[in-house]
């Protein structure tokens, strides 16, 4: 086609398009018409330009190649000869620039390896010789690990993979690398190792890489670097290098034999991630095809035994650990020590409705025969309060029940235990405890204090609630010094920890989970256990993965005590009773694999090319606890919904790239979409809320009051679009300051602390996106929360153009078919009912309670009284979409929003048919559960085809992850049509 007839193609498409929205201006297209009639009319109309635009789409079918752009200035190199025999090359390790180098990067050259090793050996002769080295060696051969360390290397020359469990503080993570390698740099060039060292969390990998390099009197980056997504340090000369086990995997992707690798150590295995397991699965078959590389498995004390099994009974070493003895404390004895006192209306008091929904509950539980005697037993006025199974949780027991249960705890200890809700995590308890520890008016010694909480939200409240404590505040006094300890923290930030603070000075860490195993700060003394951990579970209302806060393990609880007694004798608090300790928590966690949607492995997977070939139920089987096969069943048919997977088991490109983002599948394709589409921010916002929970809370007391306000916010017949609203609302009040903000929510009924982890995740996801080349390279979490100004920052950070479609509710409602397909609800409506007037009869709108709402697999349904939709008369388009099934006496769908049929065709994951139905094209999707009828056979392929293009367009983001689809000559006229498509039916 040449330029003259695309521009024809053009100036036609845009003549047709006015005509259109003329004819809705005017009535021609009358909204009130019924559905089939109305698509009708809009596909005679479309037909015409649909023709030429598909026609000048397959003239150049032609993948999408990028604009020249600007080449990114590399990174200076820093040299020092005295230092090392290479450079330090600190580098942006996205996904893309992985993907750009994947061919050139794992070509082991042997020579120039072999060349580079021996300047290696000759550095490590000499520095062993240094006083420095000398020095710290001689602090290194003071760990347990240093006395096995003849027997590791002595069973290493003899097999091939080997378990080693040991206590926290043995040194495992920091010895036995350098073990190998210092063994290897003893002898001939050839013979030098080259080892990699899995840690589960960034953190771990990189504060371990530096402890390691200080320990080898080197800066890090020489023979001993760190790579963690986004970020390397590393050069010629690395020859241990500690990555996360996402790094790992990432590489398998193009390098499935490991070249050049003669050690992979995966560490804390124990804590049985998925990713971890999944990597067991893949070593077990890179062993057996390549003889010379070695696997070591590092573990805690648990489960040695199963890893062992799990490689055909390799040899176990057990190294002990050197703690000191730690005082073990629970809820009872630190509300004694505190004389901590529950006020009346504070946030963690049981409700009235809370204690009458635990009797219920206990009496649930009750078999019959427990049921008779609790009757005969207040019949005959037995008080025997000893009675109370251990079975029976604290929560729902009385006072007098608790009496008995804890002998020799005072009364008073017992009445704040009686009205206290133990689900929470009680702040106010654990600033008393800090005041307390500081106060000093106890025998334990000076020392750090570490607090254990489930998230950030958390550990930024407790953050503010202690600045306005003068005792840590340091307005008065330098007493204090507070450090916040997360994942999302900066490199910088979180090496804050390690420093130990002047003579006086108390520091006190606030950390999730991580300072649990991944990181071992030397100075704590004291530790508090709020119970609690943030864990991936599988939502089955959502039919998704969340993140849900659970009551830790024996084994948690254990492992954070253990961090207490590393320099002297030290004290842990736990925030749950001993009772709940010895007979509520779980021995150890269920492996991850066992208790998550299975989506994202399948995915990863496939993208292997070790497995790309095999089915995924044969793969799945040969995990070392493999899940339920329901569990793998059900998340390939979420796949087929998606889009994401053939019938047959084959990546779609959709597929491809949802396997790049560690999130949930849904989660993933509506953030794709969003970025695709450029309405990047409200679709992050929905992403967020999906991920974690909505915003919009409901006081029990407060329902009518709190429902009303959420109807404030509604537009478009969307709970999602209700939310952008009041997220935005949010937004502008944070601008204004803290005080504005907390107004704003209270009075409009919303969680801050959720609005606040919402836009966390926001930041995070526009992270993920960068790293594989959705949105501009470079962006990172921290660096967006930094330059936020009052907002999430988003919009600053994605720039106009990804967010230019932002403010179009039709396509951001169109997005929602990406993430919540095939959720859809029919909207059945009741026969015509007529009303005579002056002019003749007028049909009647019907009551909001005379629709019907039907599900293709729970027939009828209903709208949640929390809905904006509760108590909506009349929908445009027959379609709901929805997230969430509620199953009480009835079936209740929660959050839904409308959604025309052209999205549903367009973004629902399912396989569009065309049949001739009594002589019309009838284009339908999910066995005819959806369906409309078209113009004629071609407009009904059109359909088609468009979305074939779609598909094409991520295909070809495969094969140059650098293109922007939004720029490229056919993606920008596929994307802007489909936008016009949606937005005007």
């Amino acid at each position: 086609m040449s330029m003259l007839d695309q521009r024809e193609a053009f100036l036609g498409r845009r003549k047709m398009m006015s005509l259109i929205v003329m004819m809705h201006s005017t009535g021609l297209l009358d909204e009130k018409l019924p559905l089939f009639p109305t698509l009708i009319l809009w596909n005679m109309l479309a037909h015409a330009w649909w023709s030429l635009i598909i026609q000048s789409l397959r003239s150049q079918h032609l993948p999408c190649k990028n604009f020249p752009v600007e080449k990114e200035s590399e990174p200076e190199e820093e040299t020092d000869e005295d230092e090392g025999p290479a450079p330090v090359v600190v580098e942006n390790e996205s996904y893309v620039n992985l993907k750009k180098k994947i061919s050139k990067r794992y070509d082991w050259q042997a020579k120039s390896v072999h060349a580079e090793n021996a300047k290696i050996c000759k550095q490590f002769r000499i520095k062993q010789a240094s006083r420095q080295f000398q020095s710290i060696l001689q602090e290194r051969q003071s760990l347990p690990a240093w006395e096995e360390r003849e027997t590791i290397l002595k069973l290493l020359s003899k097999h091939q993979v080997l378990v080693i469990s040991g206590m926290t503080g043995c040194g495992k993570t920091t010895q036995i690398p350098q073990f190998i390698l210092d063994d290897s740099l003893n002898g001939p060039p050839e013979k030098v190792a080259n080892i990699i060292c899995t840690q589960p969390r960034r953190i771990s990998a990189i504060s371990v890489a530096e402890r390691v390099a200080k320990e080898r009197a080197e800066r890090v980056g020489l023979t001993v670097g760190y790579q963690i997504r986004l970020e390397s340090v590393k050069s010629s000369a690395t020859r241990l290098l500690y990555c996360t086990t996402g790094v790992l995997l990432r590489r398998l992707e193009g390098d499935t034999a490991l070249q050049g690798v003669t050690h992979i150590i995966v560490d804390e295995v124990h804590e049985r991630t998925e990713e971890s397991d999944f990597l067991l699965l893949v070593l077990k078959d890179i062993v057996l095809q390549r003889p010379t590389l070695q696997v070591i498995l590092m573990s805690a004390t648990l489960n040695a035994e199963l890893f062992s099994e799990y490689f055909n009974s390799c040899p176990v070493i057990t190294i002990p650990g050197r703690t000191f003895p730690v005082d073990q404390f629970f809820l009872e004895d630190a509300i004694a020590v505190t004389r901590y006192v529950l006020q009346d209306g504070s946030p963690y008091m049981r409700s009235m409705k809370q204690m009458a929904k635990e009797k219920l509950k206990a009496r649930r539980n009750r078999t019959a025969f427990e049921e008779v005697e609790e009757d005969l037993r207040l019949g005959l006025h037995i008080q025997d309060q000893d009675s109370v199974k251990d079975a029976v949780p604290d929560q729902q027991l009385d006072f007098k029940q608790l009496l008995a249960r804890y002998k020799g705890v005072s009364k008073s200890v017992i009445k704040t235990m009686s009205v206290m809700d133990f689900e929470k995590v009680n702040l106010e308890l654990i600033e008393a405890l800090l005041e307390w520890i500081v106060g000093g008016k106890h025998s334990y010694p000076p020392g750090a204090i570490l607090v254990f909480l489930p998230g950030l939200a958390e550990i930024k409240m407790l953050y503010e609630q202690l600045q306005s404590n003068s005792l840590f505040n340091n307005r008065r006094s330098n007493r204090c010094v507070v450090h916040p300890l997360h994942s999302s923290l900066s490199s910088e930030e979180q090496q804050a920890v390690f420093i130990k603070p002047p003579v006086g000075v108390t520091k006190i860490i606030i950390s999730t989970n991580i300072a649990e195993t991944s990181i071992t700060i030397d100075d704590v003394v004291y530790v508090i256990d709020s119970g609690k951990m943030k864990e991936k579970r599988y939502d089955a209302s959502k039919g998704m993965e969340s993140l849900e806060d659970t009551f830790v393990s024996q084994a948690n609880a254990l492992q954070r005590k253990g961090r207490a007694g590393r320099v002297a004798s030290g004290v842990c608090f736990h925030l749950f009773t001993s009772h709940h300790f010895s007979h509520q928590l779980l021995k150890q966690q269920l492996p991850e694999i066992q208790r998550v949607p299975l989506e994202q492995l399948c995915l990863r997977i496939k993208i292997l090319e070790m497995f790309s070939t095999h089915n995924l139920q044969s793969v799945f089987s040969r995990l070392i606890e493999p899940p339920h096969p329901d569990s793998l069943r059900a998340s390939k048919i979420r796949l087929r919904d998606l889009g994401a997977l053939t019938p047959d088991e084959k990546l779609t490109p959709l597929g491809y790239h949802l396997a790049s983002l560690p999130v949930d599948v849904r989660i993933g394709k509506l953030m794709l979409f969003g970025s695709i589409f450029r309405c990047l921010d409200p679709a992050l916002t929905i992403a967020a809320s999906l991920a974690f929970k909505s915003p919009f809370v409901s006081p029990w007391d407060k329902k009518e009051e709190a429902n009303q306000k959420k109807l404030e916010f509604a537009f478009a017949n969307s709970d999602y679009l209700a939310l952008l609203r009041a997220y935005k609302g949010w937004q502008l009040s944070m601008k204004e300051g803290m005080r504005t903000s907390y107004n704003y929510c209270r009075q409009n009924f919303l969680s801050g602390r959720v609005l606040q982890e919402m836009a966390s995740l926001k930041r995070q996801f526009t992270e993920l996106l960068s790293d594989i080349g959705f949105v501009k390279e470079g962006l990172r979490a921290r660096e967006i929360e930094k330059r936020a100004l009052g907002g999430d920052g988003i919009l600053e950070a994605t720039g106009e153009e990804a967010n230019s479609n932002a403010e179009n509710p039709k396509l951001i409602s169109a997005m929602l078919c990406a993430a919540l397909y095939p959720n859809v609800v029919q909207v059945k409506s009741p026969e015509g009912k007529f009303q005579k007037t002056s002019t003749g009869a007028v049909k009647m709108q019907p009551k909001s309670d005379e629709l019907k709402f039907v599900t293709k697999n729970d027939g009828y349904v209903h709208i949640h009284p929390s809905s904006v939709n509760y108590q909506v008369r009349h929908f445009d388009s027959p379609y709901l979409l929805y997230h969430e099934k509620i199953k009480t006496s009835r079936v209740f769908i929660r959050d839904c929003s409308m959604v025309s049929v052209y999205p549903l065709v367009l973004f629902g994951g399912g396989q569009v048919n065309v049949q001739l139905q009594r002589g019309e094209f009838v284009v339908s999707l999910d066995d005819g559960w959806i369906r409309f009828a078209a113009a004629s056979h071609q407009v009904a392929e059109l359909v088609k085809e468009l979305r074939c293009e779609l598909d094409q367009l991520l295909q070809d983001k495969i094969k140059n992850p650098s293109i922007d689809l939004c720029t490229c000559p056919r993606g920008s006229r596929i994307i802007s049509t489909i936008v016009k498509l949606v937005t005007t039916q």
